[in-house]
């Protein structure tokens, strides 16, 4: 049995026992995460060119007034004698001279001394190598000296052979 019902002032609406909602239609929700999608995703081909940090001269080296020492992002290395700081931290040397790393507790530092002075003379002639001991002959030599193999004894070693007497009936 139908129904009448007034929903506003002055007007009927005939209804039904089963009212159905109808929700609001949506458009479709995309939503990008910060992770790269499959293969063959046109958005991951992007890469930045390198910045071609480091060590552009080590320490012993000759160096010119303006050569660039280190190219770094910080300042891991600060400035020390006759060396220049860049906007970028890159250390630059403001004389002609020799390139002296120093490295102490608390801060590690580069200086560049001039080829005439005390301390360019010693970083010039200065070398980390020892010479070989004239009585003392290469690691390789002495390994050799020492070598024993293994399971050997004082004894020469001796080869025995078994025989085995079987009988071979068909």
């Amino acid at each position: 049995m139908l129904a009448t019902r007034s929903l506003f002032a002055g007007r009927t609406v005939v209804s039904s026992r089963s009212v159905v909602a109808v929700a609001p239609r949506r458009g479709a929700l995309v939503v990008e995460n910060a992770h790269k999608k499959g293969a063959g995703s046109t958005k991951n081909g992007r890469d930045s060119k390198s910045k071609r940090r480091g060590v552009k001269a080590y320490g012993n080296q000759p160096i010119k007034a303006g050569g660039i020492i280190v190219r770094q992002l910080g300042s891991t290395w600060h400035a020390g004698e006759n060396v220049g700081v860049g906007k970028d931290y890159t250390l630059f040397s403001t004389i002609d001279g020799i390139v002296v790393y120093q490295k102490k507790a608390d801060r590690s530092k580069v200086s560049v001394f001039p080829l005439e002075s005390v301390k360019g003379q010693a970083a010039a002639t200065a070398t980390h190598t020892t010479e070989a001991k004239a009585d003392v002959g290469s690691r390789k030599e002495r390994r050799r000296a020492t070598y024993k193999p293994r399971g050997s004894s004082s004894a020469e070693p001796v080869a025995t052979v078994a025989v085995v007497a079987a009988s071979t009936q068909p």
